[in-house]
């Protein structure tokens, strides 16, 4: 009894700092509703999943059954599989090359910047693919309308509207996109983080540079494969424009880090009631990332 009735005296002011503070409060609904959505997530790809074994059990004929696809033909051949898993890929790939999408910004004294994320591709998606008033009816039709010239200007005005309303509700909803992007970065990366801080100084392919390097009717395990290979050449020539300037200030604040670390640490090993100082041991795994970061 003893133990229980001191633990709930401890629980207590934690909850009372809970109910006192609505920012918490906030944080912890949104943090509830990103894992209900990533259950809801993970329920859609199992069913995405089963729609891919229905697909090769029927459209493939690994088993006897038959089923009617939007390509009319009795044979399947590669090219129609390709073209039937990668169509909205293609069209991507195909608008970015052509430079039809509105990813190149003129910024002063910057000059041509290309500035594509993850989030504007969502919305580029749900624009012209799968969402209200897209250019498709369905996962592989498009509308019988978007294929007559005549219909053209009407169609422009109805799309320029559609991205008017899309673009609305994103300044709307800013706040909340960004407490939700903050919330997926840190349930994302915090453990890659602790064990291979160095994954932060690790270079990687742009989004952009993803889509416009991209092959025509390229499934993800090819072009994953293929920039694999070119990771390492491609990282050796970027090496050779390093900055002097940002590398002598790497070197400052990793040296200006890795001091404050070392004394931190050696007060811990003179003296283990160090640690029960307030954020100390958050000060000591930042310092870490910063210099692993600097170096």
């Amino acid at each position: 009894m003893p133990i229980q009735s001191k633990r709930n005296t401890n629980l207590r002011p934690l909850a009372s700092l809970i109910q006192e503070n609505s920012w918490i409060i906030f944080l912890l609904i949104m943090a509830a509703i990103f894992w209900i959505y990533r259950l809801v997530k993970v329920f859609c790809n199992v069913l995405s999943y089963w729609e891919i074994r229905q697909f090769y059990i029927k459209a493939l004929k690994i088993k006897m059954r038959e089923q009617q696809m939007c390509i009319h033909k009795k044979e399947l051949t590669e090219l129609d599989i390709y073209h039937r898993i990668l169509r909205f890929k293609n069209y991507m790939v195909a608008m970015i090359n052509k430079s039809l999408l509105p990813v190149h910004l003129q910024l002063p004294l910057l000059g041509n910047v290309v500035f594509l994320t993850q989030g504007l591709k969502y919305n580029f998606e749900l624009i012209l693919f799968w969402g209200p008033g897209s250019l498709f009816q369905n996962k592989w039709n498009l509308h019988p309308k978007y294929k007559r010239s005549g219909n053209r200007l009407e169609l422009a005005q109805k799309l320029s509207r559609v991205i008017l309303l899309i673009g609305l509700a994103n300044l709307l909803l800013c706040p909340f996109i960004l407490v939700w992007q903050v919330l997926y970065a840190f349930f994302s990366y915090t453990e890659v983080i602790r064990r291979e801080p160095g994954s932060l100084g690790a270079r990687r392919w742009s989004l952009f540079g993803r889509l416009y390097l991209r092959h025509f009717n390229e499934l993800n395990h090819e072009l994953h494969g293929r920039l694999g290979r070119g990771y390492k050449p491609t990282s050796k020539y970027m090496n050779s424009f390093t900055s002097p300037l940002l590398t002598v200030l790497a070197k400052n604040v990793a040296f200006f880090s890795g001091s404050v670390l070392a004394v931190l640490i050696a007060l811990t090993v003179y003296d283990e009631d160090v640690l029960t100082v307030q954020h100390i041991l958050t000060v000591i795994t930042v310092l870490g990332v910063v210099i692993t970061i600097t170096r």
